[in-house]
C-alpha cells in the first residue's frame, strides 16, 4: 500500500513540477494543468483506499480481541463444568430398594389427611363461643322489668377522665347478653365428634367400594368415568334400538292399513262389476237373481229381488 501511494505522490510531484516549469516560462498547457488535476484525484484516491485499509485493520483487531475474549469465556466454563461434574460425582448416592417400603404414596396420604381435616378438630366456633362478659363494678339501679340498668357516666365527664371501673363497665357493655349470644351462637350446642357423621360414611368412597364388592365388581380396576360413559352408551343405543324399532313397528303397521286399504278397495270394485252385471242382466229380462259374490260364504242364501219392479220403470 506505500508503494502504491508513493507512486501516486511522484506522479503528483512530476505533473505539479512540470506545470510549475511551463507556468515560470510563461507557456502554460491545458493538457499539463489535466494531468496535475487527475494525478491529484488518483492520490485522493488512493488516500480513501488507505483510510478503508487502516479502518479495516482496525476492525480486525477489534475481532480478534473479542475472539479471544471469547475463547477465554468457553474454556472457562468448561473448566466449571468440568470442576461441577467432578463434585457431583463426589456426592455419595443414595440407593433406594426397588419395592416400595409402604403400602401406600405420599400423595395417597397427603389425600387421605386432607380428607380427615375437617374431623381431627372441632369446629372453631365451638371452641371460641362467643361469652358474655359479666358486668362488673359500677352502680345499678333496678329497671321496671327486674333487670339491672347499668349506670351511665355523665355526658359532661369526658372518656379519657371517667375511673377505672366505669371504663371497665363501659368496654363491657357491648358484649350481648348471655341468653342473646347463646341464642346467636351457632355453635352454642353442637356436639363434636372426631369421626364423621353416618350419612357422609354412607356418601363416601368406601360405601361405594362396599357396594362394588357386594355387587362383584373390583374397586381397584372400577373407572367411574369408564363406566358412566359406559352407561351413557347403553342408554344411548337403547334409545337409538327403541326408535329404530318403532320406526319399524310404524313402517308395518302403515303396510298392513295399505294392504287392507288396497284389499278393500280391490273388493269394493269387485262388488261395483257385480252389481253392474245384475244390473244389465235384470234390465235385459234375465230372470234370476245377482251372482253370488266372491267373499261371500257358500251356504249363503240368496236374497229375494223384486226384479217386476225394474221392468216397471223400464215401460213408463
Amino acid at each position: 500500500m506505500d508503494k502504491v501511494i508513493d507512486t501516486r505522490f511522484e506522479r503528483l510531484e512530476r505533473a505539479l513540477t512540470i506545470l510549475i516549469d511551463s507556468v515560470a516560462k510563461y507557456n502554460p498547457s491545458a493538457a499539463q494543468a489535466r494531468d496535475l488535476d487527475n494525478a491529484d484525484k488518483n492520490l485522493c484516491k488512493g488516500l480513501e483506499e488507505v483510510q478503508a485499509h487502516q479502518n479495516n485493520y482496525l476492525r480486525l483487531q477489534r475481532l480478534r480481541e473479542e475472539s479471544r475474549l471469547l475463547d477465554d469465556q468457553i474454556r472457562e466454563c468448561i473448566s466449571n463444568l468440568a470442576s461441577t461434574r467432578k463434585d457431583v460425582q463426589s456426592i455419595p448416592m443414595t440407593t433406594y430398594p426397588a419395592s416400595r417400603g409402604y403400602a401406600f404414596t405420599y400423595d395417597e396420604l397427603l389425600s387421605y389427611a386432607r380428607r380427615i381435616s375437617k374431623t381431627t378438630m372441632p369446629p372453631p366456633g365451638a371452641l371460641n363461643a362467643i361469652q358474655a362478659a359479666p358486668a362488673t363494678g359500677g352502680d345499678s339501679t333496678p329497671a321496671a322489668n327486674g333487670q339491672s340498668a347499668a349506670a351511665t357516666p355523665s355526658a359532661a365527664t369526658p372518656a379519657s377522665q371517667l375511673p377505672p371501673s366505669q371504663q371497665t363497665l363501659a368496654s363491657t357493655n357491648t358484649s350481648l347478653p348471655d341468653p342473646v349470644a347463646f341464642h346467636l351462637n351457632p355453635h352454642a350446642v353442637t356436639m363434636f365428634y372426631p369421626w364423621p357423621e353416618e350419612d357422609k360414611i354412607r356418601s363416601g368412597a368406601l360405601s361405594r367400594n362396599q357396594m362394588l364388592e357386594e355387587q362383584g365388581i373390583d374397586p381397584k380396576n372400577y373407572d367411574p368415568a369408564a363406566e358412566e360413559e359406559r352407561k351413557v352408551r347403553e342408554e344411548e343405543e337403547k334409545k337409538q334400538r327403541e326408535e329404530e324399532e318403532r320406526i319399524a313397528r310404524e313402517e308395518e303397521e302403515k303396510r298392513i292399513r295399505e294392504e287392507r286399504e288396497r284389499v278393500r278397495i280391490e273388493r269394493e270394485k269387485a262388488r261395483e262389476r257385480e252389481q253392474e252385471e245384475w244390473r244389465k242382466a235384470s234390465i235385459t229380462g234375465g230372470v234370476g237373481g245377482p251372482p253370488p259374490s266372491a267373499t261371500a260364504a257358500p251356504g249363503e242364501k240368496k236374497q229375494f229381488q223384486f226384479t217386476s219392479i225394474d221392468d216397471m220403470d223400464d215401460d213408463d
